[in-house]
């Protein structure tokens, strides 16, 4: 690759659209009334509306966009990062919430910031990441992986559709920042924190050449 000009990737929706994209896609059907729709975002139907999740029938019903349920579903949900963390590396969220999907939004969220602090002390050596951080994230398609970079460096990534995330404490509330990646696939794309920690770990590639500033 002659030229490095890294993209970035949104892999977050909002709460609420994440909630109602997981009852969607688990209910196995396509057509749904509002408050069965509200119950399971715990709020209102308009971000989802928006977001093309949804769309309103002349009969006061709401079908859903089925393969977008897929997409949203398969993406992390936005929960702020107060909601988190009190300080690095010390949860304090309550997974107490009015449905069931909104708790399990919360929960995934939580397993993405746990793996992101446990990463940032365990990069280098051989350990496993504690089961019960993979276990939710494995519950939603998310795969974890050891891998060396072509810097050598070694790194924890997380697979979420086809983007591979080196996973760092930055990663908790920062937007991934990817080139593509042919080594890992056709349409694989590699990704990091930012753009200058995705430079130092793809640098041996070749003469690449860093294109703009984070």
């Amino acid at each position: 690759m002659a030229e490095l000009n890294p993209q970035v990737k949104q892999i977050r929706v909002p709460a609420s659209v994440w909630a109602m994209a997981h009852h969607i896609v688990k209910s196995g059907k396509d057509t749904f009334t509002q408050s069965e729709l509200k119950d399971a975002s715990c709020g209102t139907v308009d971000t989802a509306l928006a977001m093309g999740l949804i769309e309103r029938l002349d009969n006061g019903l709401y079908k859903a966009n089925i393969e977008l349920a897929r997409l949203y579903a398969s993406l992390l949900p936005k929960v702020p990062k107060a909601h988190l963390t009190e300080r690095k590396g010390r949860f304090r969220v309550s997974e107490k919430a009015p449905c069931e999907e909104r708790q399990e939004a919360i929960r995934l969220a939580r397993a993405w910031a746990k793996l992101a602090s446990w990463a940032e002390a365990n990069a280098e050596d051989n350990k496993e990441p504690p089961k019960e951080i993979i276990e939710v994230l494995e519950r939603h398609g998310i795969e974890v992986q050891r891998m060396v970079m072509p810097s050598g460096a070694k790194a924890v990534v997380a697979k979420v559709l086809n983007y591979y995330i080196i996973m760092d404490w930055d990663m908790v509330k920062n937007t991934p920042k990817c080139a593509k990646y042919s080594r890992l696939g056709p349409i694989a794309w590699l990704c990091a924190s930012t753009k200058d920690k995705l430079f130092s770990y793809l640098t041996p590639l070749g003469p690449a050449r860093y294109v703009g500033r984070q």
